[in-house]
């Protein structure tokens, strides 16, 4: 590989976060101004990949948001109030969530794109150093810190340069991928074969309708919203090794077997000329007692430390939680604590315990289809109340 020679002393940071989506860019944000902060993004990656499934973000993110100091910037974004919520799951008679019944407000459902850029403006202006365009790095552990050799594109087309980072923090935020744990020899546990397909519709004047629908089918779950962008999120999660999962990757297929359901029956584009998506959405994250093994100064956060099911509405509020959890661990890390890490890891190992008990009662209660294998390999039985889909955890 034609790599440019690294520079002659490495740059030195008190943390570098590995990833820049919303748990990184969160935690950056977090960490400044008291701490030098190397915020690593591999953007033409996430430029290229297919558009982001509309995910939302409850009401009980408007703390965090305030903690991190931009809960009004994001209030200015025009992100759109999540509506209330209609689902078809424990029984076939519709159930209603309304969220002004919701301590914290109904929350939002986001234009991904725009709060994810949000996120890393904000983890700059408070003056973390973003460095995009990371086409790969390495990490290793040596001399008592955290070494990562990062590799960028040269100018106007030369050959790729090579950087060195060291700093005592080193965070994996790198998502499902979990790039840096994967690096250091960690495995995700507990993750399933859920997979979601997933299509935007066409933007469609005369769809109003603001409702979040959930539905049981006998081989997954459907559920379908209208996006700030006007178009509407279609989506299907069902087992990788289902049959279904090569022929509805057909849009007309995918609508057909959507209008079966009568909550979704009222979805009907105009034209069927629409991208169908896969990606990986079972759950599973980091055992915290590997971490603990591991050298000090490596956390992980975001899906890189606990991928929630897409059923628990969960992924956007662990991503600014687990920044919040890990940033005072980090701060006290920094200051001198020899036991923060172990204290953010018993944290984590509750929060996975707890997620666990709710997601297993929350397929639980799917009897009318539990002879079907899909809802048979979810049907584990557990004590903690249902975690009902349209109600927002």
């Amino acid at each position: 590989m034609n790599v440019r020679p690294p520079p002659d002393a490495a740059q030195e940071w008190d943390a570098i976060v590995v990833g820049a989506g919303p748990a990184g860019a969160a935690l950056a944000r977090r960490l400044r101004p008291r701490h030098r902060v190397l915020l690593l993004d591999r953007a033409p990656a996430r430029a290229a990949a297919a558009p982001r499934i509309g995910e939302s973000l409850p009401g009980a993110a408007r703390v965090l948001l305030q903690r991190l100091g931009i809960h009004d910037g994001f209030l200015a974004q025009g992100h759109a109030q999540r509506g209330a919520a209609v689902s078809q799951w424990e029984q076939d008679t519709p159930a209603w969530f309304d969220g002004v019944r919701d301590p914290h407000g109904p929350g939002w459902h986001l234009d991904r794109a725009r709060f994810d850029a949000f996120l890393r403006e904000a983890a700059v202006a408070a003056g973390a150093v973003l460095a995009g365009d990371v086409r790969q790095s390495t990490v290793a552990h040596d001399g008592g810190r955290w070494r990562v050799d990062v590799e960028r594109p040269g100018p106007d087309g030369a050959a790729p340069s090579l950087h060195t980072h060291r700093a005592p923090i080193l965070v994996d935020a790198s998502g499902r991928s979990m790039s840096v744990a994967r690096q250091l020899g960690l495995a995700r546990h507990g993750q399933d074969r859920l997979v979601c397909l997933y299509a935007h519709l066409p933007a469609d004047a005369g769809d109003q309708d603001q409702l979040t629908r959930i539905c049981a089918d006998t081989n997954g779950w459907w559920y379908s919203v209208r996006v700030p962008s006007g178009q509407r999120v279609l989506a299907f999660h069902l087992d990788s090794d289902d049959p279904d999962l090569k022929t509805l990757r057909d849009p007309a297929r995918l609508l057909a077997r959507a209008q079966r359901h009568a909550l979704l029956a009222g979805i009907r584009p105009a034209t069927t000329d629409f991208a169908v998506h896969a990606q990986p959405a079972g759950g599973g994250g980091l055992d915290p007692s590997a971490i603990a093994a591991l050298p000090a100064g490596f956390f992980a956060v975001g899906d890189a430390m606990l991928a929630f099911d897409p059923v628990a509405s969960q992924g956007m509020f662990n991503a600014l939680a687990t920044a919040e959890s890990a940033a005072r661990a980090i701060a006290a890390t920094l200051g001198g604590s020899a036991d923060a890490r172990a204290r953010y890891l018993d944290e984590m190992r509750a929060v996975q315990a707890r997620y666990r008990r709710h997601l297993d009662a929350t397929y639980a209660a799917v009897q009318h289809h539990a002879h079907e294998p899909f809802w048979r390999r979810r049907g584990a039985d557990a004590a903690a109340p249902v975690l009902s889909p349209s109600t927002p955890a």
